[in-house]
């Protein structure tokens, strides 16, 4: 075999077992995601909206309260924890939602009370990386009397990126699932506008 064929192939070999064992180091490494929802250029204001102000409160009841996932080699052992502020990622997307909907956040508004119950998106190795989520979470509006649960089953999300950020598009995702089902539900919008007293007439909402 010719000398310099054989010192590319000994460099590619050294290469590629270089970026394997980055790979597998990274198994062991905590990761962090954070939340980046953007609200669909589709979800409208609702008219009144304006007249009305919302306080977003999330309580974590999550069993593995800020994991979200697991760090996998590629052999598919789950080595490190992938964490997500749920209590922080969860009440800033739900206010960026109800503010792409036309209401106005903070103040001593119309309490929206969110307890968390299940957010965990197991990670697979394979020729991509899945993310196979489920979210729960309890939706009520007190001064209204409404009550909401809202799940999301059979979540899946390929990624060619192992590391964060392949984890953040695929948590952001389910995420953005749960929230934008939250806020395209006519009922919940008619609640926090019955609870605002703004006497508006909730329109059929497109989907977001």
């Amino acid at each position: 075999m010719d000398k310099k064929l054989v010192k590319i192939t000994a460099k590619i070999a050294l290469l590629a077992g270089a970026f394997g064992l980055a790979g597998c180091a990274s198994a062991y490494i905590p990761d962090t995601v954070h939340n980046h929802y953007k609200a669909p250029a589709s979800m409208t204001k609702v008219p009144g909206a304006e007249n009305v102000a919302v306080t977003v409160i999330v309580h974590n009841h999550k069993k593995r309260h800020d994991e979200i996932s697991r760090t996998k080699d590629e052999l598919n052992i789950p080595f490190a924890g992938v964490y997500m502020h749920i209590d922080k990622a969860f009440k800033a997307a739900i206010e960026k939602a109800l503010a792409s909907r036309g209401f106005s956040i903070g103040g001593t508004g119309t309490q929206v009370q969110v307890v968390v119950q299940h957010f965990y998106l197991p990670e697979e190795m394979g020729w991509h990386i899945t993310h196979k989520g489920h979210l729960a979470m309890q939706v009520t509006v007190p001064v209204a009397g409404y009550r909401e649960n809202i799940n999301i089953q059979n979540f899946h999300h390929n990624t060619a990126v192992s590391l964060g950020a392949g984890r953040t598009a695929s948590a952001n995702a389910l995420l953005t699932a749960g929230v934008n089902k939250l806020v395209d539900n006519p009922q919940f919008i008619a609640a926090l506008l019955k609870a605002g007293h703004s006497g508006a007439v909730v329109p059929r909402l497109p989907a977001g």
